[in-house]
């Protein structure tokens, strides 16, 4: 997903195509842009007015969330004795098949958890028949809007509540041109949903009977003058028959659900909420009020002035449907209901993918990749700099220990093979301090002692360390004589007479002369 995306909610209905359009960014939503355009000709295709209407406003289409019309749907509710998923997956379609007069490679079956503890599950089932989806998504493709999520219309209104800050149990009534459709929502969820065929235009046609006049002519009637008169008659009963089924059906939804609810509805339903372009009908929300003894009030913009902004760019009541689907592709929906699945599966067009939406996400990856190999060539031009410098001093070196030899092409290398042959010939003569071995030593103690100096080694141990001699002498002048002699020599300057001196009993003394051979670590 990129970091920005626009998403375009799509309500093409059958008297107007609405949009609303935002931008998904890192910190939340931003509006771009709502927008409304007639049907002027209900038999043309709705493609071309949908690619008319997009083009008109450049509208992005990279991320359109349309939906089915609710009376191309059918609802179940269902419920299991679990809650695990993929159960449930499996276990939906066969529960399903046997309310439906359609085999099931015929339709596609779509399902939401709507209730339910850990053990038990109340399923939310939407079921459609293939031959309309497809209808429904040539439409939008032909219109330039292919989308990436189809979803049922009515359940989808459920995105509505965080937004609207709709945290109760509610039954929100969208009042289109042909159908009306009833989402019951529970603490700000979706439960259940239906449409009825009866709307506005049907209102429409029954004041044109009632009144003998065209559609046109009925339609102004509906929209300048209304229907009601004083304490809710009406010159035309047709139109207050069509508003009274209206509430009629709201009240049966609610009734149908009272088991859900816990209780009956006037307990547990706090109010009706209505949209779409009925909703606008002058008293038509104290009509159902009366009607259905529930408050009674139109969508209108949220408290938070922060979510007001957001769609203060038209009124609620008309685009609410809009806003619901536009919510839909955001991180802030709440339904997950898609007829996108199977053979009608959403594939992204590739050579789409440097957008505008994807441009953002394409700089930043490119200036990373700059950084990148910016470092990457700093460090290895100081690491050159770095072993051309050492190389260099190793060849001072080498120069200093063997003024007699050329460089060689590799100092270091040759630096560190001398010192492994040092080390070897070391371990094989038993070199001593001054690269003396014992042999060299023995014969050195040997010159150092004068002739006529009388004294005897008897013990003579030679270590890396030390050197430790048990002397004979004479006496302790002649023992004296000995200690001060090997000090002259400066590899024996730590020569010393240690421990007991002894006396034996031919009147000579016995000693331990100690010798240290310690070489310090920049001699060795």
């Amino acid at each position: 997903m990129p970091m920005m995306k626009n998403v375009l909610g799509l309500d093409a209905g059958s008297h107007s195509i609405k949009a609303v359009e935002l931008r998904q960014t890192l910190r939340g939503l931003e509006p771009v842009q709502m927008r409304v355009h007639p049907r002027t000709d209900d038999e043309a295709p709705i493609g071309e007015a949908i690619l008319r209407f997009v083009r008109m406003h450049s509208m992005s289409t990279e991320h359109v969330i349309s939906s089915l019309p609710g009376d191309r749907i059918t609802t179940r509710r269902l419920e299991f004795p679990f809650r695990d998923r993929k159960k449930l997956a499996s276990a939906v379609p066969f529960e399903v098949e046997g309310e439906i007069p359609f085999d099931l490679d015929d339709v596609l079956i779509d399902w939401q958890l709507v209730g339910g503890d850990k053990s038990h599950a109340e399923v939310a089932t939407i079921i459609a028949r293939h031959k309309d989806v497809a209808e429904c998504l040539q439409a939008l493709a032909e219109g330039g809007c292919d989308p990436r999520v189809l979803e049922a219309e009515g359940l989808v209104l459920g995105n509505l509540a965080p937004l609207f800050d709709i945290m109760d149990t509610r039954l929100l009534v969208d009042m289109g041109h042909r159908n009306t459709t009833f989402c019951l929502l529970q603490d700000g969820r979706p439960m259940a949903a239906r449409t009825i065929p009866s709307a506005g235009l049907a209102l429409t046609q029954a004041i044109a009977r009632d009144r003998e006049v065209d559609l046109q002519r009925a339609e102004r009637i509906k929209c300048e003058e209304g229907i009601f008169d004083l304490g809710f008659t009406s010159a035309s009963q047709g139109a207050l028959a069509c508003v009274d089924r209206v509430a009629r059906e709201a009240l049966r939804t609610l009734e149908a659900n009272e088991p859900m609810l816990g209780g009956s509805m006037v307990d547990c339903v706090a109010g009706i909420t209505l949209m779409g372009g009925g909703a606008r009908l002058e008293r038509v929300d104290e009509f159902l009020a009366e009607r259905t003894g529930l408050p009674t009030e139109r969508l209108s913009l949220p408290e938070d002035p922060e979510r007001a902004a957001l769609i203060a760019g038209g009124d609620p009541v008309l685009f609410g449907p809009a806003i619901a689907l536009a919510l839909r592709g955001t991180a802030q929906a709440i339904t997950r209901l898609d007829f996108r699945r199977g053979p009608f599966a959403y594939r992204a067009d590739l050579s789409q993918i440097f957008t505008r939406e994807m441009r953002p996400t394409a700089i930043m990856l490119g200036i990373c990749l700059g950084l990148f190999l910016a470092g990457w060539a700093t460090s290895s031009v100081l690491e050159a700099s770095r072993a051309e410098k050492l190389e260099k001093q190793a060849a001072a070196m080498y120069t200093q220990l063997f003024p007699d030899q050329p460089v060689p092409e590799r100092p270091l290398s040759a630096l560190s093979g001398a010192v492994q042959q040092a080390r070897a010939r070391a371990e094989f003569l038993g070199l001593y301090q001054g690269n003396l071995s014992a042999l060299d030593l023995m014969t050195l103690l040997s010159e150092r002692v004068p002739p006529s100096l009388k004294v005897k080694f008897e013990e003579v141990a030679i270590d890396r360390k030390l050197v430790r001699i048990k002397v004979i002498a004479e006496n302790y002048e002649a023992m004296d004589t000995l200690e001060n002699t090997l000090k002259s020599e400066p590899i024996f300057a730590g020569a010393d007479v240690t421990g007991k001196i002894a006396t034996l009993k031919d009147g000579s003394i016995s000693a331990t002369l100690t010798i240290p051979l310690e070489t310090s670590e920049e001699e060795a």
